[in-house]
C-alpha cells in the first residue's frame, strides 16, 4: 500500500515540476490577413486536442475576421490546417466575390442616381393608381342590409 502512495506522490511533484517548464508553442501557419496560429505541443498533457490558439496582426482590434478555414482548424472542426494552395484558392474566390457585389452596387447606385435625377429636374412621377382604390367611398356597397334574418329571431 506505501508503494501507491509513493508513487502517486511522486507523479504529483513531477507535475508540479513540469508546470514551470515552458510549453512549446508551435507555428502552424499564417493567413493572408499576417495573423499568425499555433499549436501548444505537451507530451505530459493527458488531453485529448492540444490547445490552438492564434496571435492576431493588430493586437487592439477585438473585432478581426478569422478565414474560414483557419476558424474550423481552430475549433477542432478539420484536423489537418489548410494548405497554402487552399488558402490561397478562397482568397482568390472572396476577391472575386467582392469585386462583383462591387460591380452590382455600382450598377444599382447608379439606377438610384437616374430616378433621384428626373426627380430633381422636375420631371414628375407618376404615383400609381390602383384599380380598388380609384373611387374610395364613392362605388361603396352595401354588404348588410340591417334586416334581421331568421337564425337571428
Amino acid at each position: 500500500m506505501s508503494g501507491k502512495e509513493r508513487g502517486l506522490f511522486r507523479i504529483i511533484l513531477k507535475n508540479f515540476i513540469a508546470s514551470f517548464k515552458p510549453t512549446q508553442h508551435k507555428l502552424i501557419g499564417e493567413d493572408y490577413y499576417g495573423t499568425k496560429y499555433y499549436e501548444i505541443e505537451n507530451p505530459r498533457s493527458r488531453r485529448k486536442n492540444s490547445p490552438r490558439y492564434f496571435v492576431p496582426v493588430n493586437k487592439d482590434d477585438n473585432t478581426q475576421e478569422v478565414p474560414v478555414e483557419w476558424e474550423a482548424w481552430l475549433r477542432y472542426r478539420r484536423k489537418d490546417p489548410p494548405s497554402e494552395e487552399e488558402i490561397r484558392q478562397n482568397y482568390q474566390l472572396q476577391m472575386i466575390k467582392k469585386r462583383n457585389a462591387a460591380e452590382l452596387e455600382a450598377k444599382h447606385v447608379s439606377n438610384g442616381l437616374q430616378k433621384q435625377k428626373q426627380i430633381n429636374e422636375g420631371e414628375r412621377v407618376p404615383f400609381p393608381i390602383y384599380e380598388e382604390y380609384k373611387n374610395y367611398g364613392q362605388d361603396y356597397k352595401i354588404k348588410y342590409d340591417g334586416q334581421k334574418h331568421e337564425k337571428d329571431k
